[in-house]
């Protein structure tokens, strides 16, 4: 997708501005053009003027989910469901928000009605089988699981190019994954992508010239890296984030790793099986109140909590999904207007990008949460960081980021952060799950477009002179076994 797309769309409104299908391709396409919130605009508007749009209700539903706005997507989940109570799509991103919140039973009656609309849908069955894992009963599990990936689950997105440049894209059939949208000029590249435990040892692949891993999550889909490795193997083609890569950059993982570097500060973080997770073994650990504890797997501030006291503990992790939760210390990093900041940079083919830095009161800090948008102060100083990140930061700060860059060991990923009062680099998360968002066309965003645009143009010159070495390395040494015969279910 690109921008001359949208402004053809936008010509075509003009003519028929009561068009509603024109209006939901402007709002999916700005949704792919990275700019969430001119989507959810788009969105809005056209749920105003047709209420019961499936498309639009679902879709600005998992836009709500994906920035952690969990109670408004349930309430949008639950209209979708209203509107479409046949529709298996609504009934399975309901399921997954239900399960998210522990309400089991709701959850699999939301999977169980997906299948019924929609007997052979993948991933409800996949989904199905997870909570009934987690239920205790392996064996209907397995059969859900069987039915899930009987067949490689692959779609195809082509390229208006007579001979494109061929990227195959491994996806986890349970999230975790990097949002790559931004990433493929279709005018260029085609795209293939798979789910990667659909994927069975010695199938043949379809023809391509090189892999984008774009399963991200450790902590939430190992299952779908061991996949992606043996589609690796399998493949001989070069691989964007290889899965080993990938696979050791679980937040507790990456803390142990990054804190013995110098200029490098971690909060102790460490995993504790649910029931272990008590006052007792917290303080036994080293731990003191305040302190942070999340289920891992999430993003975007999702379950994801302050713990003020011993007594607070228990109440909060019941908010909090899964068998294993995450507790992390506590860093009051405020700045001298008693703000928080978290700097995020991006590593892009060994060279690091400034993508932005978010401001706030909150100590959950994400830039949709921040008040960037209303401060002035808090974009000078956002504006200082991008222009000449080195100097902002420091010598000594950016010498440390580097070396953070490379013990992460990815082509593409990302560094979340804030300096403390040393000017040492306290790291809040680091791997490969950054998406990058280009900002509304408010004025005050200006100075931000650029940034985007720039990070984005260095992923796409990564794919391309990857995927043509990839290429040039086929004919050199002859076709692998990459079949012609996979073709979408």
């Amino acid at each position: 997708m690109h921008p001359g797309t949208l402004q053809a769309l936008d010509a075509l409104l003009e003519a028929h501005p009561d068009a509603i299908d024109l209006r939901f391709a402007r709002a999916c396409l700005l949704e792919d053009l990275g700019r969430p919130i001119a989507a959810a605009r788009a969105y809005a508007d056209l749920l105003a003027r047709e209420p019961d749009h499936r498309g639009a209700l679902i879709n600005a539903a998992t836009m709500a989910y994906v920035a952690g706005r969990t109670t408004e997507a349930l309430a949008g989940y639950r209209r979708a469901v209203r509107a479409h109570p046949d529709d298996a799509v609504a009934q399975l991103d309901l399921g997954h928000v239900l399960a998210d919140l522990g309400a089991s039973d709701e959850s699999r009656a939301c999977y169980e009605r997906a299948i019924v609309c929609e007997p052979d849908h993948a991933i409800a069955h996949y989904a199905l089988a997870r909570l009934l894992d987690e239920r205790g009963d392996p064996a209907t599990a397995a059969t859900h699981r069987a039915r899930a990936f009987a067949t490689p689950i692959v779609h195809v997105t082509p390229s208006s190019s007579a001979t494109p440049l061929r990227v195959l894209v491994p996806i986890a059939a349970d999230g975790g994954n990097l949002v790559t949208t931004l990433f493929f000029d279709d005018r260029t590249v085609a795209v293939t992508t798979i789910v990667a435990e659909s994927y069975r040892a010695h199938a043949p692949l379809p023809p391509h010239d090189l892999i984008f891993n774009a399963v991200a999550d450790a902590d939430r889909s190992a299952t779908a890296l061991a996949a992606v490795a043996q589609i690796v193997a399998a493949s001989g083609q070069p691989c964007i984030n290889a899965p080993d890569a990938v696979r050791q950059t679980g937040r507790a993982a990456m803390a142990a790793r990054l804190r013995e570097l110098p200029g490098v500060v971690v909060p102790r973080t460490a995993s504790f099986a649910r029931a272990a997770c008590t006052a007792e073994a917290l303080l036994a650990a080293g731990f003191t109140f305040p302190l942070l504890l999340r289920a891992p797997g999430y993003h975007a501030g999702r379950f994801f909590v302050r713990v003020a006291t011993p007594d607070d503990l228990a109440p909060q992790c019941e908010t909090l999904p899964g068998d294993a939760l995450l507790a992390i210390a506590y860093l009051d990093t405020r700045d001298a207007s008693a703000r928080y900041r978290k700097y995020r940079m991006l590593a892009i083919e060994g060279a690091l990008l400034p993508l932005h830095l978010a401001v706030a009161r909150s100590w959950k800090v994400h830039y949709f949460r921040g008040d960037n948008a209303v401060r002035a102060a808090s974009r000078e100083v956002e504006a200082a960081y991008l222009a000449d990140p080195r100097d902002h930061l420091g010598a000594g700060a950016y010498r440390a980021l580097e070396t953070i860059r490379d013990a992460l060991g990815l082509d593409y990923g990302g560094i979340d952060f804030t300096l403390d009062a040393a000017g040492n680099v306290v790291v809040f998360e680091a791997n490969a799950s950054f998406a990058i968002y280009f900002p509304d066309d408010d004025a005050t965003a200006s100075y931000r477009r650029p940034i985007a645009a720039a990070a984005v143009d260095a992923v796409r010159a990564m794919i391309r002179s990857r995927a043509l070495r990839g290429r040039f390395e086929m004919r050199e040494h002859g076709p692998l076994d990459h079949g012609e015969d996979l073709a979408p279910p």
